[in-house]
C-alpha cells in the first residue's frame, strides 16, 4: 500500500470516528433537553439540530475528499507562479441547503503579488457570500413567488434558517440582471425535436403560434445614484410588453417560450429577433401565425419580423368593439343592439367585412358619442379586417382567441408585480419578470447554473485583476 492510499484510508476513518462522537454527543444532548412525548416534538427537536447535524455530516465529506488541500503546506502563487508557504488557517462561515459549518482551511500569501490565496474555495467552487449557490437558487426562487418579507419567512420555516430580505433582495437581482432572453428559452434541439414529434403522420405541418400582448404593472422612477437611500419618485403605471410562442396540437397547446419585460416595443422587438436568428421559430418547418389586440404597435413590428406570418386578430377584441357601437346607439342590452350584435359577429366571423363596413355607413347617430364610437369601429375594421376572416382560420387549425398571452400575462407578470401596495423599480421588476418566465419556460435550473459559472468566473478575474494592479 502506498503512503497516499495509507494517509487517504486513515482519513476515511478519522471524519467518520469523529462524525460518530459529534452525533453521539448531540443525540444524548436530545435526550436529556428534550422530553419528546409524541412524534410532533421527536419532528420538532430533531429539525431544530438538523443544519449542525447536516453540516457536520458535509464537513466531513469534505475532510474525506480533499484532506489534501486541507493540509496543504505550500501552493503555487495563481498569479506569478511562485511558491507559498502556508500562513496557518483561517475559518469561514458555509451555509448551505444541507447545513451549516465552519471550514477551517489553509491560507497562502504571495509576497510578491500581495495577495492571498485559499486553494480550497476554488476547488469547492464557494460562493463569495457565506450562503451558498445552493441557497441563493431556493433565494432566487422564493423571491420570484413572494413578497420578500414573505419568502424570508417562508425559508426559515421549511430550514429553520434564516434569511434577511436583503440579501433576498440582492441575490434574486444578482440573478435576474444577468439573464437574457435566451437563456430563458429552450434549446433549438428541443423546439425542433418538439415540432418533429408533433408532424410524425401528418400531411400539414404544425401550427406555432406568436401571441404578443402588453399589461400595466405599478412602476416608479429611479433615484440615482443610490436607489435604496434616495427617495422615492411617484408612481405610475407602465406596460409590461411580452409575447409567447406555443405549438397548437387540436385543442390543446404545447408551451414553448414565454417572455415579458418593462420596455418599448422596439426592446420587445430586438429581443423576438434574437429568438428567430438562433432558429427557434423554424419558419420553414411550421405555420407561423401571430395573434394580438388592435395596439398598432403588435403589428408594425411583427410584420417587420416575420412578414410571411399569418395575421389574426384576437376575436375577443373585436366582439368588445361590436358590443361598444350596439350599446351606445341601440341602447344597452337591447334586443335590437343584440340583434345587430349576432349579425355583425356572424359577418365578420365569415369575412365578410364589406357588408359591415356598408352597414355603418348607413347608421347615422342623432348624438356624438355613438357616431364617435362608429367613425371608430369603422377605422377598426378598414385598418384590421384582413386580420379576421375566423371562420378560414379556425378551419386551418389555428386558434381566434388570445387567451394563451392573457393567461401569460396573469402567470408572470400580475401575480407577482401587482401586489397590495407595491411599487417597483422598472430594472428590479423586469429582473424578477426574467426569473418567473425562466421558471414558466422551464428553465430555471439552467440559468441558476449559469449564474454559478459566471459567478466563478467574476471572482477568479476579480483575483486576476488585483494582482495586474499590485504588479503594475
Amino acid at each position: 500500500m502506498t503512503v497516499a492510499l495509507r494517509k487517504e484510508n486513515e482519513q476515511t476513518e478519522n471524519w467518520r470516528d469523529k462524525f460518530y462522537e459529534f452525533l453521539d454527543a448531540r443525540l444524548d444532548k436530545m435526550e436529556r433537553e428534550n422530553s419528546m412525548e409524541d412524534l410532533s416534538e421527536i419532528s420538532k427537536v430533531v429539525f431544530q439540530e438538523r443544519s449542525e447535524i447536516l453540516g457536520r455530516m458535509v464537513l466531513g465529506l469534505i475532510e474525506r475528499k480533499f484532506w489534501h488541500l486541507l493540509n496543504q503546506d505550500k501552493c503555487e502563487c495563481p498569479g506569478c507562479g511562485k511558491n507559498m508557504q502556508k500562513q496557518g488557517k483561517l475559518s469561514r462561515n458555509i451555509q448551505t441547503l444541507a447545513g451549516s459549518f465552519e471550514l477551517n482551511r489553509p491560507y497562502f500569501y504571495c509576497r510578491s503579488c500581495c495577495l492571498g490565496h485559499f486553494p480550497l474555495d476554488e476547488v469547492l467552487g464557494l460562493a463569495e457570500s457565506s450562503k451558498q449557490y445552493d441557497v441563493q437558487d431556493v433565494e432566487a426562487w422564493l423571491s420570484s413567488e413572494n413578497p420578500y418579507e414573505s419568502a424570508s419567512k417562508t425559508y426559515e420555516k421549511i430550514t429553520g434558517d434564516k434569511l434577511s430580505e436583503h440579501h433576498l433582495y440582492e441575490v434574486a437581482n444578482a440573478i435576474g440582471k444577468e439573464i437574457s432572453v435566451l437563456d430563458i428559452c429552450p434549446s433549438k434541439e428541443e423546439i425542433h425535436k418538439k415540432i418533429e414529434e408533433m408532424s410524425e403522420g401528418k400531411t400539414r405541418r404544425p401550427i406555432m403560434m406568436l401571441a404578443i400582448d402588453g399589461a400595466h404593472g405599478p412602476m416608479r422612477p429611479e433615484p440615482s445614484p443610490h436607489p435604496r437611500e434616495g427617495k422615492r419618485g411617484k408612481g405610475e403605471w407602465k406596460e409590461v410588453k411580452g409575447f409567447r410562442l406555443y405549438i397548437v396540437d387540436g385543442q390543446s397547446i404545447n408551451h414553448l417560450i414565454s417572455w415579458h419585460q418593462v420596455c418599448d416595443d422596439q426592446e420587445l422587438a430586438q429581443d423576438l429577433m434574437k429568438i428567430k436568428d438562433r432558429g427557434l421559430i423554424p419558419e420553414e418547418k411550421i405555420r407561423l401565425a401571430i395573434i394580438g389586440d388592435g395596439a398598432a404597435w403588435i403589428w408594425n413590428r411583427s410584420k417587420e419580423i416575420f412578414p410571411t406570418a399569418k395575421e389574426i386578430l384576437d376575436y375577443y377584441h373585436c366582439s368588445e368593439y361590436v358590443h361598444e357601437v350596439a350599446d351606445t346607439y341601440y341602447g344597452k342590452e337591447t334586443r335590437d343592439a343584440r340583434e345587430w350584435c349576432e349579425a355583425t359577429l356572424t359577418r365578420i366571423y365569415y369575412g365578410n367585412n364589406d357588408d359591415v363596413l356598408a352597414d355603418l355607413q348607413r347608421m347615422k347617430a342623432q348624438t356624438k358619442e355613438p357616431q364617435k364610437m362608429i367613425d371608430k369601429f369603422y377605422s377598426y375594421l378598414t385598418n384590421h379586417g384582413d386580420k379576421m376572416n375566423y371562420a378560414s382560420a379556425k378551419r386551418g387549425g389555428y386558434q381566434i382567441g388570445s387567451g394563451a398571452i392573457e393567461s401569460s400575462n396573469k402567470f408572470i407578470s400580475h401575480t407577482r408585480l401587482k401586489r397590495s401596495g407595491a411599487w417597483w423599480y422598472i430594472k428590479n421588476a423586469n429582473n424578477i419578470l426574467k426569473i418567473r418566465c425562466a421558471k414558466y419556460n422551464g428553465t430555471y435550473d439552467k440559468i441558476i447554473e449559469k449564474y454559478k459559472k459566471d459567478d466563478l468566473e467574476r471572482i477568479k478575474n476579480n483575483k486576476i485583476k488585483r494582482n495586474l494592479h499590485i504588479v503594475k
